[in-house]
């Protein structure tokens, strides 16, 4: 038995030892309809069913209409003058208020209260006092009686066999600045300059009817610097100024061309 033990070791001693096989992953085939779910997935989330995000639209803010027929202001605001034009960007209103005097744009804040200026007509302005539209009338004009007219202006006038003088009829146009002398401001429109804050003058264009315009020797974009020896870059001579120009039949317009002053002169007789 010994015998048979010694030799069995010896027989095992004399056998190649066996090298454990080395473990290898199996491969794992990927089927391609894996890339047919994804397709899938996508066109669910295209479908949303929970709904789109959308960023809340801006709100626009609706404009509030000027009131032309608005009740006359109870602030003790004195309208001294205006530039009554359809170009709202040239419209000015010369307004005093605890004595003193400014001159305004559209939506300008009136020093000193809570109005600011929304519309200027030739004979007022609409003032938006709290948000409540207000009238303002030229100093000097009456509230009761312009109203009046405005209402019989309205009526449709009756029909005429003869035509009606062409609108470039230079007397007729003189003839209305004699009667309203703040309407030459809707022939000769007036935009303010200023340079560096400070106010150098009126911008000269072209207004309703170009006429008179070109009769009297105006270029567009003259700067005009004075009126009948009234200088326009003080704006405390404005009230000064409308009350020359109620009585005057002819006016005295200077203007700046290419760094040259010139006179123009305005005959309305």
């Amino acid at each position: 038995m010994l015998a048979w033990v010694v030799g069995r070791m010896g027989w095992l001693a004399l056998q190649p030892t066996q090298t454990p096989a080395r473990w290898q992953a199996s491969t794992v085939a990927v089927s391609s309809d894996a890339g047919n779910d994804r397709a899938e997935v996508a066109k669910v989330l295209n479908m949303n069913l929970f709904g789109r995000y959308q960023e809340s639209a801006p709100v626009v803010e609706r404009k509030q209409p000027v009131k032309q027929d608005a009740p006359q202001t109870r602030l003790s605001l004195t309208l001294v003058g205006l530039v009554a034009s359809s170009n709202p960007q040239t419209a000015l209103a010369v307004i005093t208020h605890r004595g003193k005097q400014n001159t305004y744009g559209l939506n300008e804040a009136i020093e000193g209260t809570r109005a600011t200026l929304q519309a200027v007509y030739p004979d007022r302005v609409i003032i938006r006092n709290s948000g409540r539209d207000e009238t303002l009338m030229l100093d000097g004009v009456d509230f009761n009686k312009a109203s009046q007219r405005s209402v019989q202006s309205a009526r449709p006038a009756p029909s005429r066999a003869e035509p009606e003088e062409p609108s470039s009829d230079l007397s007729r146009i003189k003839q209305e600045i004699l009667e309203k002398p703040q309407t030459l401001f809707s022939y000769i429109r007036l935009s303010q300059v200023k340079r560096d804050g400070e106010l150098v003058g009126y911008r000269v264009n072209p207004g309703k009817d170009r006429a008179l315009f070109d009769a009297v020797g105006l270029q567009a974009d003259d700067l005009a610097v004075s009126l009948n020896g009234n200088d326009l870059t003080d704006a405390a001579v404005m009230a000064k100024l409308w009350t020359e120009l109620s009585d005057a039949s002819d006016f005295t317009l200077t203007v700046e061309r290419e760094g040259q002053l010139h006179d123009i002169y305005i005959e309305l007789q």
